[in-house]
């Protein structure tokens, strides 16, 4: 089991989204990995955009508010790919415990086993 959860977090440390669909969670896993890069490229964006806008690199709405607003989206996508990490590992954990489980048919009664 530890070396499943050791996998899907290391997926997800290499592609986001990747240990949770590892994990067999999928729409987890595509959610992640489109808002990765959804937010990732907003963020080039709004640099690019932004910081170029102005000549005067002394302006604070021509420079300095988009260096800011672009490392503080840095600063969150980093927190957010190491809790994508962490939660793949943990779902993989999850996964594996939930396939050890005997699983019980109803339709059997207790008395006949």
């Amino acid at each position: 089991m530890n070396r499943k959860m050791f996998l899907a977090g290391l997926l997800s440390l290499l592609v986001p989204g990747g240990g949770q669909i590892y994990a067999r969670k999928a729409e987890r896993g595509a959610a992640i990995l489109i808002a990765v890069i959804i937010v990732g490229n907003l963020n080039a964006i709004w640099l690019s955009v932004f910081a170029t806008s102005s000549t005067a690199p002394e302006t604070f709405f021509g420079y300095t508010l988009p260096r800011l607003l672009h490392d503080a989206f840095s600063f969150y996508g980093v927190i957010f790919w190491i809790w994508q990490v962490f939660d793949a590992y943990r779902l993989a954990g999850e996964t594996g415990r939930q396939s050890q489980q005997p699983s019980v048919n109803p339709s059997i009664p207790a008395s006949a086993v």
